[in-house]
């Protein structure tokens, strides 16, 4: 599944322009400049999409009337996905101008995404007579990012838009063993720096001696987590599995924030 970056942008974009449309002439009653870091604890709801390909090189077969790459990738392709408790490290600096307040943020999440999708024994439709079994897994533990933000003060409040590049370590295994001849156990580990988007949007609120509580929504995508191809040792030298994949997380956070 690939997701529609071009309408995110375009509704945060949109978003902006009419933040700064609304934005008063008048002094805001808080002053939110200044260096700031703090601590953020969340929930996020995480997938992987695998797009494996089954490729014809010698092992894999269509018959007429069943197909390997038929069978195989629905299973190979099923999305990978899991809630997990996340920890940020946050960092930044804003500039306020009025109520309007410009700035960036470095982002340092921890959040131990680490799930698999798993099949039993399954004939072959094929090779009735034989069976094969799939599991693929997904792992990562941090994501960084700097993100450039735009947002509005009114009262003790601060509202903000953000987007900016991220990156990421994932490291991906697929195991696949079948008793077809002389049966194959085989085992593909890729792991891969990975560099995506992410986008926030939050509200903080000043309680005093520059210490504020935030809530927010971070929305990270990596377009590609995995790159590589498979020979799995079977029916000639070229490559039987193409790898590719995606990711994305949902992250929702309440942060403790302080102004230096």
């Amino acid at each position: 599944m690939r997701f529609h970056l071009k309408s995110r942008i375009s509704c945060a974009g949109i978003a902006a322009v009419t933040l700064c449309a609304v934005a008063s002439h008048a002094s805001a009653e808080t002053d939110w400049s200044g260096f700031y870091g703090g601590l953020a604890l969340g929930g996020a709801y995480s997938a992987a999409k695998p797009d494996t390909d089954v490729l014809y090189t010698g092992y894999f077969t269509d018959n007429g009337t069943a197909s390997d790459r038929s069978q195989l990738t629905p299973i190979l392709n099923e999305t990978i996905e899991g809630f997990d408790v996340t920890g940020s490290a946050l960092f930044g600096y804003d500039h306020q101008d009025r109520n309007m307040i410009y700035g960036v943020e470095g982002d340092l999440t921890f959040m131990p995404f680490s799930e698999s999708e798993s099949h039993g024994r399954t004939a072959y439709d094929t090779s009735p007579a034989n069976t094969f079994t799939s599991q693929t897994t997904v792992e990562s533990d941090f994501t960084f990012s700097i993100r450039p933000k735009i947002g509005y003060a009114t009262g003790g409040w601060q509202i903000y838009l953000a987007a900016g590049p991220s990156i990421s370590r994932f490291k991906t295994t697929h195991k696949f063993t079948d008793t077809f001849g002389t049966g194959t156990n085989n085992t593909f580990t890729d792991t891969q720096t990975a560099f995506g988007v992410s986008g926030s949007i939050g509200a903080g609120y000043l309680i005093g001696n520059g210490w504020s509580l935030r809530g927010d929504y971070v929305m990270t995508y990596f377009p590609s987590i995995v790159n590589g191809d498979e020979d799995i040792g079977q029916g000639g030298a070229g490559a039987d599995f193409s790898y590719d994949g995606d990711f994305q997380s949902h992250n929702v956070r309440f942060a403790l924030i302080k102004r230096f």
